[in-house]
C-alpha cells in the first residue's frame, strides 16, 4: 500500500473533517475544541485526528443549524453510521441544541490525499 505523509514525525491519519454552520443567534454554546474531544472519543480516534470548524453565516434554512461530517470509510464505521449519528445528535440535544441537521458521509480511504 502507499506511503502515508508524515508530520512533524508522526503518521497523518485521514481525519473526520466536522463543519458546523449556523446564523450567530443559533450557533451552538459550544466551543470547537470541546466538540472536536466528544467526536475524538466517539470516532475512538487518537487527539489531533478530528478537525472542527465552526462557522458562522449570514442565513440559513430550513433548520438552524447544519452539522457536516466527512470520514473515512472503514468498515467499523460503515456497519455503524447510525449509531454514530445518533450519538452526536444526543451530545448536541444535551448541549442545548435542539434542532438542526447532522450529515455524514464517509467516503473510500484512497480517495484522500493530506498535505501539510
Amino acid at each position: 500500500p502507499p506511503r502515508r505523509p508524515r508530520r512533524r514525525g508522526r503518521r497523518v491519519s485521514a481525519m473526520p473533517l466536522v463543519e458546523v454552520f449556523a446564523r450567530e443567534a443559533d450557533m451552538p454554546k459550544i466551543q470547537a475544541s470541546e466538540l472536536c474531544h466528544f467526536l475524538q472519543d466517539h470516532f475512538g480516534v487518537e487527539p489531533g485526528v478530528v478537525q472542527v470548524m465552526m462557522s458562522v453565516v449570514k442565513d440559513l434554512a430550513p433548520e438552524p443549524v447544519y452539522l457536516s461530517l466527512r470520514a473515512k470509510g472503514t468498515p467499523p464505521r460503515k456497519e455503524k453510521v447510525q449509531e454514530l449519528l445518533a450519538g452526536i445528535g444526543r451530545y448536541l440535544e444535551s448541549r442545548g441544541l435542539s434542532r438542526g441537521k447532522i450529515r455524514i458521509e464517509l467516503f473510500e480511504p484512497s480517495q484522500q490525499a493530506v498535505h501539510s
